[in-house]
């Protein structure tokens, strides 16, 4: 009630008021003298002390809170205060003091509020509220005031609030409340809440939501040290608008926010990416989102330098070379202000002689390639290439002692249009056209592979490296790619499922027509044995179960069919140490278990060429007397982006260790 609590102000206790105005007329006194009237004079030691009475201020020193109902949904003190005007430690007019009671009052929870202004003494006052609590009639029904909310959400308002005996008073509100407002929170909806309720009198109660509508999405420049940039940045606001989940319009989710950031992020254009959204100030039913971003240089150039170490003639390791190795890489990441992006780097173990080992890859990706609405996000990727590679079709079996390596060399193009369905998910079609040359470890181009005699002579039967007889190839095929990934990470361990499809297909054209059939199909799932401790950040547990599977028809040469054993096969064999083969079945299974918030693990792995080995030209599995299939058992911890592991190799007894990168699966 303003006009008592004004009165109440005005007349206080007659005993203050005159205190006060001694103390005033005192101030002013020393005010038209020259003095300054300053907190801390006559022996009061607080800085903040203020008070002028005369001129209907006051400074709080404090806000309390009488008749306020509790329980689980009921507005707490400090959340009516908060956004009030006269708050602790700070001087309150009575005009403020009015306009905090016609706050209180218009929430529509209160009946009638008093507000009462008591001296403390030195010049301090506490404000004291007392509330009188709204009562209505019981509740006959309940309407959800919006589309969203589940008529499951009313029926539970009806069974839990409803059937409360007495009038609908504070707790009963409370209670709807935490129903509808929770049912928002729980799927992410951060801006819906109750605004008012309609019906109150009848006791058919109406709840009207507001549930926060995107009206406007902002892209915000800012610089390095995160203050607003004046003009346009080198992206068009278009190329992270697409990216966006959610447009005006829609109701903003955290969950769409945490996809922004991370899509906004994944451009590769921006060093620092935030979300921020706000309640519009003009209509508390709509949110404004701003992006801010600040850019990283749109062009690079990196240059890294190699030396290779090798073992001197005593035994001591030494520079195998003065001249260095290494790459130089170049990349533009946004031509034409569009987001498309070129990358060349060229890699060589000695710079001043590279035409022995060049190895070269441009690439080219054009974002939404056929146009920026695509809800596919399809992408046209191009690159053009020239790598070497050691194969493991030509390698040595566990009984035989090493031979001659067969190096790979692969030079020519690929072009393919990339679909995103998800984060994770996508499917690919590409056409790869390229000459693979089959080279000695002296750069030598060799048709077949060798091996070592008893006598130590060189044995020139082995099988043939080509599909033709030259030792090069010419060949063109169909490459698709399906990815069905529904992984996600809890404390930084992917749980979940992931499904992978690839099919290359040849098209007869090149050497010796090549027409063939390659694809190979391969199931993961990560699955969480329990959850971990709140607030933890040690991962779970989790049992990983894989399972890889390939088959090959047609003509194709020998560097192209399967191989088993390796870090990404069958752990610890070295790679094509088991098999070469047509066909074959790969199966893992790992546990993992926390411990000191790392994860140590163990694993059983097997592979098996399904006897398919002999249906490879030149048969290389049993030229090099590979067992054709075999086991592991082992175990390891992983220590950020490594792998330190130990396994068994099944077939001979002997365990090894060994140091990887990266994810097994």
């Amino acid at each position: 009630d303003e006009e008592e609590d004004d009165e109440e102000y005005e007349e206080g206790d007659e005993e203050e008021e005159e205190e006060e105005g001694e103390e005033a007329a005192e101030a002013q006194k020393e005010e038209d003298e020259g003095g300054e009237v300053a907190a801390g004079e006559e022996g009061d030691d607080d800085n903040e002390d203020y008070t002028d009475l005369s001129k209907g201020t006051f400074f709080c020193a404090d806000v309390k809170a009488n008749g306020l109902p509790v329980g689980p949904g009921v507005p707490t003190e400090e959340e009516l205060f908060a956004g009030l005007n006269c708050q602790p430690g700070f001087v309150c007019s009575r005009s403020e003091l009015s306009q905090d009671l016609r706050t209180l009052l218009q929430s529509g929870l209160f009946a009638n509020v008093d507000a009462r202004v008591q001296h403390k003494g030195k010049g301090k006052y506490t404000l004291e509220f007392t509330f009188s609590e709204n009562l209505w009639q019981p509740i006959k029904s309940f309407k959800k005031g919006s589309l969203l909310i589940p008529t499951e959400e009313v029926a539970r308002v009806m069974n839990e609030v409803a059937v409360q005996p007495g009038p609908t008073g504070l707790q009963k509100l409370a209670g709807i409340k935490n129903i509808v407002e929770g049912w928002y929170q729980k799927r992410g909806f951060v801006f819906g809440y109750i605004s008012h309720y309609e019906g109150m009198e009848t006791g058919d109660i109406v709840a009207r939501v507001v549930e926060g509508r995107v009206n406007k999405v902002n892209v915000v420049q800012v610089d390095d040290e995160g203050n607003t940039k004046k003009g346009a940045g080198e992206v068009q606001p278009e190329i992270i608008l697409r990216e966006l989940p959610f447009k005006p319009g829609q109701l903003y989710n955290a969950e769409d926010g945490r996809k922004a950031l991370r899509d906004v992020f994944a451009l590769g254009l921006f060093d620092n990416v935030q979300i921020f959204p706000r309640p519009n100030p003009k209509d508390e039913a709509k949110v404004d989102v701003d992006i801010m971003v600040k850019e990283r240089p749109m062009k690079s150039a990196d240059l890294e330098a190699e030396w290779q170490i090798a073992p001197g003639n005593n035994g001591k390791p030494m520079l195998a070379s003065i001249v260095p190795g290494g790459s130089l890489t170049f990349e533009h990441r946004n031509i034409a202000r569009r987001g498309r992006q070129a990358t060349a780097s060229i890699t060589a173990q000695n710079f001043l002689a590279p035409a022995d080992d060049l190895g070269y890859k441009v690439e080219y990706r054009h974002p939404y390639f056929f146009n920026s609405k695509d809800p596919k996000r399809t992408a046209l990727a191009v690159s053009i290439f020239n790598a070497r590679k050691l194969s493991g079709v030509f390698t040595p079996g566990e009984i035989l002692a090493d031979v001659p390596p067969v190096f790979i060399d692969r030079a020519g193009a690929k072009v393919g249009l990339i679909e995103q369905h998800s984060r994770n998910s996508k499917a690919s079609l590409s056409v790869v056209m390229e000459q693979v040359t089959a080279r000695d470890d002296s750069g030598q181009i060799c048709s077949h592979a060798t091996r070592q005699l008893p006598t130590g002579m060189l044995a020139a039967d082995g099988p043939p490296t080509t599909l033709s007889p030259t030792g090069v190839d010419r060949v063109a095929f169909l490459q698709g790619n399906l990815t069905r990934d529904a992984t996600y990470f809890v404390n930084g361990s992917p749980v979940g499922a992931r499904d992978i499809f690839v099919v290359e297909q040849g098209l007869g054209v090149g050497s010796g027509k090549p027409f063939f059939n390659r694809h190979t199909v391969s199931m993961t799932r990560f699955l969480k044995l329990r959850d971990p401790p709140v607030s933890s950040t040690s991962p779970p547990p989790i049992l990983v179960l894989h399972a890889r599977a390939g088959n090959a028809i047609g003509d194709m040469a020998s560097y192209d069919y399967f191989t088993l054993g390796g870090p990404f096969s069958v752990r610890g064999y070295n790679v094509g140490e088991l098999a070469a083969c047509r066909s074959f079945l790969e199966g893992a299974v790992e546990l993992r278990v926390p411990v000191l918030g790392k994860h140590v693990y163990g694993f059983y792995e097997f592979g098996t060429d399904l006897g398919s080995s002999k249906l490879v030209k030149g048969n290389p599995t049993e030229y090099y007397r590979r067992a054709g299939s075999g086991a592991s058992l082992g175990g390891g911890v992983k220590l950020g982006a490594v792998r330190l592991e130990y396994a068994t190799d099944a077939n001979t007894g002997q365990g090894n260790i060994f140091v990887r990168f990266g994810e097994r699966f």
